[in-house]
């Protein structure tokens, strides 16, 4: 007996919601067993990485220092992706955005 996958023609309007949900409880989970695993507080550190940013407002200015850039790779991607055109992806561009910074702060005629 064969299987044979055939793609839907439309998604299914449960799961186009439900994925990502269940995507980032997954991660919740697993990431709390893991710091239980190797002994802090699992449950805590869940809820100072993905609640605390989000709940108090002198975090917020850190979750924009940290969103900004990914979110600039993520436009670049998007753009060289729709023109088809050749992409250094986003390791490269977010490593290329930070190295001549140091540089060009170090430097005498800075």
């Amino acid at each position: 007996m064969q299987f044979r996958l055939e793609k839907r023609r439309e998604p299914s309007q449960f799961m186009l919601y439900a994925t990502p949900v269940a995507a980032v409880a997954l991660t919740m989970i697993v990431g709390a067993i893991i710091f239980s695993l190797i002994g802090y507080n699992g449950v805590g550190a869940v809820r100072e990485i993905f609640l605390t940013p989000l709940t108090n407002a002198y975090k917020w200015q850190d979750l924009g220092v940290k969103a900004a850039p990914l979110i600039i790779i993520g436009v670049g991607l998007s753009i060289a992706y729709r023109a088809n055109v050749w992409n250094i992806g986003a390791e490269g561009q977010y490593i290329m955005g930070g190295w001549p910074g140091p540089a060009l702060r170090s430097s005498p005629m800075a």
